[in-house]
């Protein structure tokens, strides 16, 4: 039974490096896209929003690096639980220590409570309400930060000029300073033609 569960998380551990490699692949592509946008000269927003999937991909990267470090201690953990168990049967196996271990371990009685802590919780919304703080934890304002972080790296790497640079990083604040100047003209000129407005 042991060995069947560490196969199992073995395979599982497996899965998510096949998964991570495939994330990787995919950062990859997401970079090599924002260099050649930003060559290019492609949209800002654009190049934002590949910034943004590539810090998401990050984040779940991390997630499953995390997710395959645990399994990988079940693993151990086991392996010391199936010692442990052999080393108690070899020792002793008499009725009275059967009965104490039945009597700490009642699974039945916790996976009642533990469901209708649930059902409870569902009832209340608070599954619903931490379910929303996680997805507002994933894009929360450091996205932004981290998005604009992560073309500065990307343009960085490709050695693009800083106006190019500015407009893809930052582009709400070079076209408020152009709409302002661009309001100016018209005003200057309705001046200048002796025109008070």
């Amino acid at each position: 039974m042991v060995r069947q569960w560490q196969r199992n998380l073995r395979s599982e551990a497996r899965g998510l490096d096949r998964s991570i490699r495939k994330i990787e692949q995919e950062e990859d592509k997401i970079r090599k896209d924002i260099q050649a946008m930003a060559k290019q000269g492609g949209d800002p927003k654009s190049i934002q929003m590949l910034a943004k999937s590539l810090i998401r991909s990050s984040k779940a990267k991390d997630r499953l690096y995390t997710s395959r470090s645990i399994m990988q201690s079940a693993v151990a953990e086991l392996e010391t639980t199936a010692a442990t168990m052999r080393l108690s049967d070899s020792m002793s196996k008499s009725a009275e220590v059967m009965k104490q271990m039945n009597s700490l371990v009642r699974i039945p009685e916790m996976e009642e409570s533990i469901s209708s802590m649930r059902r409870e919780m569902m009832r209340a919304g608070l599954i619903d309400e931490l379910i929303d703080e996680g997805m507002e934890e994933m894009d929360g304002p450091d996205l932004e930060v981290e998005a604009e972080a992560e073309v500065d790296k990307v343009l960085d790497d490709l050695a693009i000029d800083a106006s190019v640079r500015m407009a893809i990083s930052k582009p709400q604040a070079v076209a408020a300073p152009a709409a302002a100047t661009a309001a100016a003209v018209p005003q200057r000129a309705a001046a200048a033609a002796g025109y008070a407005g």
